[in-house]
């Protein structure tokens, strides 16, 4: 086999590979986007989280907060994600605990330009 196409046939094959992974996905996506049913969790591809609340032939409804609700293409749907999670999960140490880094947990305290301090 010459060097040209030994060169050739490995430019092909992850290009080869390429395509078939690609073309997965997207049939995955494309099912995904046409499952879709109310009480789904979404996010669309501009990054927009909302509940699907009905679903029509080419548009879907989210919402996006209570009572706030808009229509989406259904090709705009991006995947679906898990709800969020519980609020008794821990979280980090709140700001005001830091003894280190009180001043940051007191905004309304400034230092004044004549090196006074203003308390409010």
């Amino acid at each position: 086999m010459d060097p040209f196409s030994l060169v050739l046939l490995l430019l092909l094959v992850p290009l080869v590979l390429l395509s078939i992974r690609g073309s997965k996905q997207r049939k995955a996506v494309a099912q995904m986007q046409s499952e879709l049913a109310p009480g789904t969790e979404v996010m669309t591809a501009s990054g927009q989280f909302g509940l699907v609340t009905e679903v029509r032939a080419d548009r879907v409804e989210i919402e996006v907060a209570p009572g706030v609700r808009t229509w989406w293409l259904r090709q705009a749907i991006a995947r679906q994600v898990d709800p969020l999670a519980p609020a008794d999960e821990p979280v980090d140490e709140p700001l005001a605990d830091r003894a280190d880094e009180d001043h940051l947990a007191h905004p309304q305290d400034d230092d004044r330009s004549d090196g006074s301090r203003r308390t409010v």
